[in-house]
């Protein structure tokens, strides 16, 4: 899995999926926020501490409803 792979699932996933998803570097637990506003996201790894970041999301991803 890659983090294209991640933000693929981020957005259009289901809930199951979004529950599976693990850091493609290390396998650690991620943990994801979208900031609406700027229509930003950043996923970071609690294990690496990898971070990415995506600017200007189209439209409100799955992981920030089914959280919210």
């Amino acid at each position: 899995m890659s983090w294209d792979d991640v933000e693929d699932i981020l957005f259009d996933g289901t809930q199951e999926q979004i529950d599976a998803i693990k850091c493609p570097e290390c396998g650690g637990e991620l943990r994801m926020s979208f900031f609406p506003k700027t229509s930003n996201i950043e996923i970071a790894c609690k294990c690496c501490h990898t971070v990415v970041r995506s600017h200007g999301a189209a439209y409100t991803p799955n992981f920030a409803k089914v959280s919210a």
